[in-house]
């Protein structure tokens, strides 16, 4: 088996399925093309972004036009910039990147957007207060009583903050004089808190609503801040989700934003379509319906496939019913795997697609479904590290389904148990771990670990000498006025802060902070986190409000527990999560997710799976269970036995040549489900 032999006949079908594209983009007719795993997509999408600037290249630069290719992550910009080869007219990025490239020079437009999002969430604060049961003891004050309120609160900010996460009797205490004409707003602290932050809230709101119509400095420019996955709506800062709302109010409101984009991009392509929001789909419908209307040319291509749909937020198979009128172009080569693999896959997404391999010499695969227990899984891994003859340079790749097991042998238990403890990632919010402690794409990471990523990142590229200076700070214009000099004595300054855990590194940057008179020092620091003035209590709060819902006297104490335990992991274990984040792991045998390795293709592949999934106890058994009979299923049990599909599709698809499937929990039930799939099931003993 080599994957390297292809006949002439296959080869002319394939680019027959290439020129069906290219007389797509001749006729300016927008498709979408369909491909399973390892279908060689990123090839045609390669080729079509080729043909273009074969056959229109010397027209784009005549009338300075660009073609638009926006791609699901910054691994995959890089793959495509690097197969593109070297040319000025594609600009490839990935979703936020390229949609905020064409929105940002409209600021007086956006800040009008803006402003009404301000007005939006004013308004919403205002309903919490007046009608939230957890805002109760303030919805009983008189309105002179509750504007007085809020100046008691709003002139006492220093004192609330420095007895925010004390006990209830002292934060009583703090405010006893202060409030002695409200004896029923302390009686509950917890509610106490919600309210008094909400008119904080409403005070920055509005006052940035005044300052934009006074037309103040620092309030006539809307920003993207991709450091952070929160909005700071109040610094004119806005994050991923609102940037691609904003993206689309301007669109749908502005005509002439629209003219321009569609001349200026006339070609735009759209790599893993399935997992785009919807919000772009729908952008990229709004510009081809006008287009149509003014007359005028645009192609827009999405490449991608509706079976390897596995994140929520991703359109999947709605896309045609946002985008009507794509052109359906379908491709049934697989170049990644053998015959073996793709009999399983096929059957997996049991679906119109069936692929076939392209390579005439593609025998040779081995695929088996063991049965077994959850004390066969370290045997059974070391079994194949023997068989396989498994190092450093013929990785194992095991795809495990619970978290605990990916964080405890890719180094970072403790960081996983320590999420895992906080109201934000413990209950019915268990499975956002998977995405937002574990997700290789970081712009899916929580904001607390996007805010621990970044803090990482930064204390890695310090310690490595070779780092570019531009890469010490996400915000490169915070070196634009700087003299060498003192840019010298800024790496310095930052190259002088240790620590051996992670809370002695925050003393560390806290410290140098407070001491020192640095203003780049500062900039850095405070863009970085994303907390002016940082200091330890500061920095602990933070996480404390972010992590924690509940505040009372027991609840505040649990946090303060948890707090501490995460400041006391050691910064190697940061950084082993920052390399399995970063995907720049080096041993032989690499942990993921099941979500973890999309995009990805490995030569060995295990794949230890078991009934549950997350919270959810009756995920992968449901799958089998339903397998046969699939299509009597309906409503949300059909929604359920798609995702696993996709999911199980997406895995055993990264398989090139060897695939084992340890499955330990009882077979009772599924097995004819598992044959349809994979054939013989064989029992796992340890002793063989």
């Amino acid at each position: 088996m080599s994957l390297s032999i292809i006949s002439p006949f296959n080869r002319e079908k394939e680019q027959e399925i290439l020129n069906e594209i290219f007389n797509s983009i001749n006729n300016s007719e927008s498709i979408i093309f369909n491909s399973g795993a390892g279908a060689g997509k990123t090839f045609a999408l390669i080729e079509s972004m080729k043909y273009v600037i074969r056959e229109y290249g010397i027209h784009l630069k005549k009338h300075n036009q660009k073609i638009v290719c926006i791609t699901y992550t910054n691994v995959a910009t890089k793959e495509v910039i690097e197969r593109l080869g070297n040319t000025d007219l594609v600009l490839v990025s990935t979703i936020h990147e390229r949609i905020w490239g064409l929105i940002k020079d409209y600021q007086k437009e956006l800040v009008e957007i803006h402003k009404d999002k301000l007005q939006e969430e004013i308004s919403n604060i205002k309903l919490k207060l007046e009608t939230d049961r957890d805002y109760s003891p303030f919805q009983e004050l008189e309105h002179d009583q509750k504007e007085y309120f809020k100046e008691i609160m709003i002139d006492n900010k220093e004192l609330y903050y420095e007895n925010y996460y004390t006990n209830a009797a002292d934060l009583r205490n703090a405010f006893k004089t202060h409030l002695n004409h409200y004896p029923n707003i302390l009686k509950n602290v917890s509610k106490f808190r919600k309210i008094v932050n909400a008119i904080y809230n409403l005070e920055k709101l509005t006052k940035c609503c005044e300052n934009i119509s006074l037309n103040k400095s620092g309030y006539n420019n809307v920003e993207y801040n991709s450091v952070y996955n929160i909005d700071k709506l109040h610094k004119m800062q806005i994050s991923h989700d609102t940037l691609l709302d904003y993206s689309l109010r301007i669109i749908e409101k502005y005509d002439v934003l629209k003219q321009i984009i569609i001349d200026k991009y006339p070609f735009v392509f759209i790599d893993e379509y399935q997992d785009t929001n919807d919000k772009i789909i729908q952008i990229m419908s709004h510009l081809e319906n006008y287009a149509k209307k003014i007359g005028h040319k645009i192609f827009i291509g999405y490449f991608g496939d509706t079976a390897q749909s596995i994140y929520e937020n991703g359109i999947g198979s709605k896309i045609t019913e946002v985008h009507l009128g794509l052109k359906p172009i379908n491709k049934v080569f697989n170049r990644r795997s053998t015959k073996e693999v793709i009999t399983v896959i096929n059957r997996i997404r049991n679906d119109e697609l069936k692929q076939v391999s392209i390579y005439d010499d593609c025998e040779g695969g081995d695929v088996k479904f063991y049965k077994g227990t959850q004390n066969d899984i370290k045997d059974f891994i070391d079994t194949y590290i023997h068989k396989w003859n498994i190092n450093q340079k013929n990785q194992l790749h095991c795809l495990v389904l619970t978290n605990k097991i990916v964080a405890e042998f890719s180094g970072f238990k403790n960081i996983y148990e320590v999420f895992k403890n906080t109201d934000k990632y413990s209950g019915i919010n268990y499975n956002q771990l998977n995405t937002e402690l574990f997700s290789k794409d970081i712009s899916k990471l929580g904001e607390i670990p996007k805010l621990l990523f970044n803090i990482v990142k930064l204390y890695n590229n310090l310690e490595k000498s070779l780092t570019p200076v531009i890469d010490i700070s996400p915000k490169v214009s915070l070196f634009d006025d700087m003299k060498i000099e003192d840019l010298r004595n800024l790496i310095k300054t930052l190259k002088k802060v240790k620590g051996k855990t992670f809370g002695e590194y925050i003393e560390a940057i806290s410290s140098v902070y407070t001491e020192n008179n640095n203003e780049d020092y500062k900039k850095i620091i405070d863009w970085t986190l994303g907390i002016e003035n940082i200091t330890v209590p500061i920095f602990e709060n933070y996480l404390t409000e972010n992590l924690f819902n509940n505040k009372s006297d027991d609840d505040i104490v649990r946090a303060n527990s948890v707090i501490h335990d995460l400041l006391g992991i050691s910064m190697d274990e940061f950084e082993m999560w920052y390399k399995f984040i970063i995907d720049n792991q080096e041993e032989k045998v690499i942990y993921h997710t099941f979500h973890g390795t999309k995009g990805r293709e490995f030569d060995n592949v295990i794949i230890i799976m078991e009934n549950a999934f997350g919270r959810d106890r009756n995920y992968f058994n449901f799958f089998f269970q339903n397998f046969i009979e699939s299509e009597q299923l309906a409503g949300e049990d059909k929604r359920k036995f798609e995702r696993i599909k996709n999911l199980l599709y997406v895995s055993c698809s990264r398989a090139i040549k060897n695939l084992r499937v340890l499955y330990i929990d009882e077979l009772t039930n599924i097995e004819s489900g598992i044959k349809e799939v994979f054939g013989q099931i064989f029992t796992y003993n340890q002793e063989n």
